[in-house]
């Protein structure tokens, strides 16, 4: 189950950053294709995630349960990784209702309000904690020995999409607010 969930998190991720490039230069007022298929592809990929690690957890505290140590404070990263990932949910779906295709898939969007904008940007930072601080684990699963040669080079790729997704969002709400 734990070599499923590393080929869910590799497709994740790329497909991720294809959807975050190409919105990210739709929102800068190109004429990018949106790559709506990657996009769902994503969101295939983070519902098997979900499944995926929820499983695994559970298992891990049914293992804590029957060895009466828990270890919580030892565990803090552990837990951090969990809850990032659940914290991801509420701003991806706001993601989704914002940026929806209406009227026979046309690209229209009510306005781009200060809090549509609010909930954009802790997307952003909510993906880039949640995928910072599981790069490690991620290159570990793989079987990577230099971890820390990776996880910069994954470090920056992934940091350069989330700033051009945030400065997408600000570029595309000063936009709605010019209007």
């Amino acid at each position: 189950m734990r070599k499923l969930n590393m080929f869910l998190v590799l497709g994740m991720l790329l497909t991720f950053a294809a959807h975050g490039v190409m919105g990210s230069m739709r929102l800068f007022g190109s004429d990018a294709p949106t790559l709506k298929a990657a996009a769902w592809a994503c969101v295939c990929f983070i519902c098997a995630h979900i499944i995926v690690t929820s499983v695994l957890m559970l298992q891990t505290l049914r293992a804590r349960r029957l060895s009466g140590a828990g270890y919580f404070r030892d565990n803090l990263m552990f837990w951090a990784r969990r809850i990032s990932g659940f914290a991801i949910l509420i701003p991806l779906a706001m993601h989704i209702a914002v940026f929806h295709p209406s009227n026979a898939g046309a690209f229209r969007l009510s306005a781009f309000t200060t809090g549509r904008l609010i909930s954009q940007i802790m997307l952003v930072v909510f993906i880039a904690f949640h995928v910072l601080t599981n790069i490690e684990p991620m290159l570990i699963s793989f079987g990577v020995k230099k971890t820390k040669a990776f996880s910069h080079d994954i470090m920056l790729v992934i940091s350069v999409v989330l700033l051009a997704a945030a400065a997408a969002f600000a570029v595309y709400y000063a936009r709605w607010a010019a209007v």
